[in-house]
């Protein structure tokens, strides 16, 4: 975070950033005040340590920490961010605190261990959020991590499970929760020659920020374009693009309003023992009526008892053989179905990092 702070600095102090209220932000904070920076939590809550190292290198950034003579290094001040000491889940629970209910929206664009670990310290503090919006699931199409779940659910689906079943379903109003599932942030690309400029590029020579996405983005550009068959000439337009996965659910954070959102109410659970489909969304498509829907009817049928035992009309009840809390409803969550368009994201997405004016 501390090198693009530094890329921001550079490139805001030598006029070269083309968003007026970035560079603005970047030389005098926001409302005058460095936002504050924390550590998040080392690990799961529960489980075994993955990175997405596959996909964005070891230091998350492509190898940039580990270029020679350091030519992005770490800022050693700056008016954007600061440092804060309070870790991460603290911090959440500091800044809803500060602010009136429903006022501070959420982008989740990484694991949810902090926001798990922030609800679970602090349930009633946590539901004064006015919206969250999580990048992360897969539930019509397949994963990206493994063949069943995308990455940030992959890496902590206890965290996933906690805010999308417990914090959703246990609490009036439920918590405003918007999913924005591998399903619909797919689809929303830029070309990676709109964010990759050449050495010889004159926005490139100037802007220290580009510089550093060019090479940020290194690894992701190759990984993505490995995905096109090698039997078929190589084309750009539809594999040389950067998948938009979390920029999408930082829109709808900065643009809730935007009438182009669209959203559909699903049941689903999040999978957290398979050893083959930690992370997966399990979407009931049974149709077998809403008194079973998402939930397993062996359990059912051993906390009610047996129903109509021979299956006959006009069968009367079988007595209860045991009692006990009735298996509880799958919550309901948001799953963005439809966005502005896709246009309107690139444009929005290029115009807030300064590609256009």
């Amino acid at each position: 975070m501390f090198r693009l702070a530094n890329a921001l600095q550079v490139t805001a102090e030598s006029n070269a950033l083309n968003n007026d209220t970035l560079r603005d932000r970047v030389l005098n904070g926001v409302d005058d005040h460095p936002v504050p920076i924390a550590m998040g939590a080392t690990k799961p809550l529960g489980g075994r340590l993955f990175t997405a190292s596959y996909f964005h290198g070891r230091d998350g950034m492509s190898g940039v920490s580990f270029l020679p003579d350091d030519p992005f290094p770490k800022a050693t001040h700056t008016n954007l961010f600061v440092s804060s000491p309070t870790p991460a889940d603290e911090l959440i629970l500091e800044v809803l605190r500060k602010h009136p209910p429903n006022t501070v929206r959420i982008a989740a664009v990484a694991p949810l261990t902090n926001l798990a670990s922030a609800f679970l310290k602090d349930p009633d503090t946590f539901r004064r959020v006015g919206s969250i919006s999580i990048m992360g699931g897969a539930l019509d199409v397949p994963g990206n991590t493994s063949p069943t779940a995308e990455f940030n659910f992959f890496a902590d689906p206890w965290a996933a499970k906690v805010l999308l079943e417990d914090a959703v379903a246990n609490g009036d109003p439920p918590l405003p929760v918007y999913l924005f599932p591998l399903d619909i942030t797919s689809d929303h690309t830029v070309p990676y020659s709109e964010l990759v400029r050449d050495a010889d590029d004159e926005q490139y020579k100037r802007s220290n920020l580009f510089q550093l996405i060019s090479l940020f983005l290194r690894k992701p550009r190759a990984v993505t374009n490995s995905f096109a068959p090698p039997e078929v000439t190589f084309d750009a337009s539809k594999y040389d693009l950067f998948q938009a996965h979390d920029p999408l659910a930082v829109a709808h954070a900065i643009c809730p309003d935007n009438p182009g959102w669209k959203w559909e109410e699903r049941p689903f659970l999040v999978e957290t023992e398979g050893k083959l489909t930690r992370g997966f969304c399990v979407v009931d498509r049974r149709n077998h009526g809403a008194a079973v829907k998402g939930r397993n009817k062996a359990e059912i049928e051993e906390v009610r008892g047996p129903t109509n035992e021979h299956g006959l009309d006009g069968q009367p009840e079988a007595k209860k053989q045991k009692t006990g809390p009735v298996i509880p409803e799958v919550p309901l969550v948001k799953v963005v179905n439809q966005t502005p368009g896709i246009p309107w994201f690139a444009k929005t997405f290029l115009e807030r990092l300064g590609y256009q004016s």
